[in-house]
C-alpha cells in the first residue's frame, strides 16, 4: 500500500487535510499509520493532535523534522501542558496527542526519549461517568431545539449501545433488511472502526419511526436514498460543501451534550474527591446498566459491540449466527420495558388534584376560577360545595329549570325538547328547559 484510498483521504479531519495535501512528510507518515494501526479513529486521532501542534507551533511540518530532538521535546512539553491547562483536555487525551507526536517524529528519525511530562501532567480518572436515569432520559429526548438527527443519535446509543464513533460508519444498509420488511425490533448492523469488525444489535419501533420520518425529509430535500447514504448526516457539511458525508462523532457528541443541557436535568455530582458527569458516552453506560440483570451477559457484550471470549465463540454471537440472533433480537423485545425513557408516574396527589379540576371544569367553572382555587388544601366537602353552588347557579339561570338525568334518558329529554348542558361523573348529565 503505497498511497491511501479516497475514501480514507475524504476522512480526514479538515484541519490535516490541507498539511496532507502540501507536505510530503505529512503524507507519508499518514499512509504508514493507516497500515500500522488498527483503529481508523485512533489514525484520525493523530492526524489532529498534528495538525493542532503545527497551528500551536506556528511551524510547518518541514521545518519541524529538521529541529533537533531538545528543541522538539521542549514544544511537545509546552503543547500538551497548553492543552490540558488552558484548553481543558483531560491528561487521557493529552497522553493520546503526545504518542502521536512522537510517532510523527520517529517516523522521521528523530531520535531520543519521548517520555510524557507525567510529573506535570499526572494521567488518572479525575471523573465517573453519571448514568442518565429513564426520566432523566426522557427529559434529555423532550430537550428544546432538539432536531429530529441528534435524537436518532441519542436513540442509537441508549436504546441500541452503539459508539459514537461508529454512528459516522452507518449506512442505510446497516437498518435496510429489517426497516423496509417491518420486522420489530429492526436488527443494526454495525461496521465496528475500532476492530474492523461488524456486529450485530438492535432498535425499537420508536427509533424505527423516527428513521423513516427522517429518510422521508431528506428525500423530499432532493437527496437519493441508496444502500450507502449515511443513516445521519452532517447537514452542515453539506451545506458548506454539497458533499452527503456521515456526522463526525464530534459534531453528534457536541449536539447530544447541548441538548443535556437545554434539558434541565443535573449533570455533574460532587462524590467527596470525586466528580460524577454526564456525556454522549454516559448513553451507552445506560445501554448496559439497564440491561443488566435482564438479559444474558453475553448478549448485552455482544450488542456492545464486544465480541472475545469463549462464550462468544461458542455461543454463536462471532460469528452472527442467525439462530442467535433471532434469539437475541426475542431478549431484547423482552426488555425494552426496562431501556426505554419514561416519564416519571404521576403521584396519588396529582393524580387527585386533575381529578378535582376536571370536575370543577365539568360543572361550570372557568380554567381562571380553578387556577384561582387552592385544589391542594381543598377537602372533599368544600370541592361538593362549589359544584353544588355552580350547579344551583346554572339552575337558575334565566328561570330556566334544569335537571340532573342519566345518560340513558338523554334522547327522551332531548325529544321533549329540552337542551344538553354539561355531562358529569358517573355517566350523569344535566338539561335544561328552554329559557
Amino acid at each position: 500500500m503505497t498511497s491511501m484510498t479516497p475514501v480514507n483521504v475524504k476522512n480526514l479531519p479538515s484541519k490535516f487535510f490541507h498539511l496532507y495535501e502540501r507536505f510530503e512528510e505529512c503524507r507519508r507518515w499518514i499512509e504508514d499509520c493507516f497500515i500500522s494501526l488498527r483503529s481508523e479513529r485512533t489514525v484520525k486521532d493523530y492526524a489532529e493532535a498534528l495538525a493542532q501542534f503545527v497551528e500551536y507551533t506556528r511551524k510547518d511540518p518541514a521545518e519541524l523534522v529538521k529541529m533537533d530532538y531538545g528543541t522538539i521535546y521542549e514544544l511537545m512539553r509546552k503543547f500538551v501542558l497548553w492543552r490540558v491547562r488552558e484548553v481543558g483536555v483531560s491528561p487521557k487525551r493529552a497522553h493520546t496527542q503526545w504518542f502521536a507526536l512522537v510517532k510523527f517524529f520517529r517516523f522521521h528519525k528523530v531520535n531520543g526519549e519521548f517520555d510524557f511530562p507525567s510529573r506535570s501532567i499526572p494521567v488518572v480518572v479525575k471523573y465517573l461517568d453519571k448514568i442518565p436515569t429513564r426520566q432523566e432520559l426522557a427529559k434529555i429526548l423532550e430537550a428544546s431545539k432538539l432536531d429530529i438527527s441528534t435524537k436518532i443519535g441519542i436513540h442509537l446509543i441508549a436504546y441500541a449501545g452503539i459508539r459514537p464513533v461508529d454512528i459516522n460508519n452507518l449506512t442505510y444498509a446497516c437498518v435496510k433488511d429489517d426497516l423496509e420488511r417491518g420486522i420489530e425490533p429492526c436488527a443494526v448492523w454495525v461496521p465496528q472502526g475500532k476492530t474492523g469488525l461488524v456486529y450485530v444489535t438492535f432498535i425499537p419501533s420508536e427509533t424505527v419511526e423516527l428513521l423513516k420520518q427522517y429518510f422521508d425529509k431528506r428525500r423530499k430535500a432532493g437527496e437519493e436514498i441508496t444502500d450507502s447514504s449515511p443513516l445521519i448526516i452532517d447537514w452542515i457539511e453539506l451545506r458548506k460543501t454539497g458533499r452527503v458525508k456521515g456526522i463526525q462523532r464530534k459534531s453528534l457528541c457536541l449536539k447530544i451534550t447541548r441538548a443535556m443541557r437545554h434539558s434541565g436535568i443535573k449533570m455533574e455530582e460532587n462524590l467527596t474527591t470525586v466528580v460524577k458527569k454526564m456525556r454522549p458516552y454516559s448513553l451507552r453506560k445506560y445501554f448496559r446498566s439497564n440491561l443488566t440483570g435482564h438479559m444474558p451477559n453475553e448478549y448485552i457484550e455482544a450488542m456492545l459491540g464486544h465480541t472475545s471470549g469463549l462464550e462468544h465463540v461458542y455461543g454463536g454471537t462471532r460469528d452472527l449466527d442467525p439462530a442467535t440472533i433471532e434469539r437475541m433480537r426475542e431478549a431484547y423485545k423482552n426488555c425494552l420495558q426496562y431501556l426505554q425513557a419514561t416519564r416519571a408516574e404521576a403521584t396519588e396527589e396529582q393524580i387527585k388534584k386533575a381529578f378535582k379540576k376536571e370536575l370543577l371544569l365539568v360543572a361550570g367553572y372557568s380554567n381562571e376560577d380553578v387556577e384561582a382555587m387552592n385544589l391542594d388544601e381543598m377537602s372533599d366537602e368544600e370541592l361538593r360545595s362549589k359544584i353544588r353552588e355552580k350547579l344551583l347557579g346554572m339552575m337558575a339561570n334565566n328561570g330556566a329549570k334544569q335537571r340532573v338525568v342519566t345518560v340513558d334518558d338523554v334522547d327522551d329529554y332531548l325529544a321533549k325538547g329540552w337542551e344538553f348542558v354539561a355531562a358529569l361523573p358517573k355517566s350523569k348529565v344535566i338539561m335544561r328547559t328552554p329559557s
